[in-house]
């Protein structure tokens, strides 16, 4: 299931992003895109995520994941997963 974020700007000013993993996340992102109208000086940059980093602790125990890091691309406008935002 792919990760996607949102990084949003306002006024060439980096306000954070928004990420989701959930089963829907595609039409999360879109939704909160659409929220934020370039006219009002937002930009976004929508990214997916190509993979995934892995923290692991082996042990007496077996292998336990301790954390993962998912590594991004950037989602273009000809893929067309983005509904453009006004």
């Amino acid at each position: 299931m792919p990760v996607y974020r949102l990084n949003i700007r306002r006024d060439q000013k980096h306000l954070g992003h928004f990420e989701s993993d959930a089963p829907w996340a595609l039409e999360a992102v879109q939704d909160i895109a659409q929220r934020l109208p370039a006219a009002e000086g937002y930009c976004i940059e929508m990214q997916v995520s190509d993979g995934e980093r892995r923290y692991l602790e082996v042990g007496p125990s077996g292998i336990r994941v301790l954390g993962t890091e998912h590594s991004f691309r950037p989602v273009t406008q000809r893929s067309a997963l983005l509904v453009p935002v006004e």
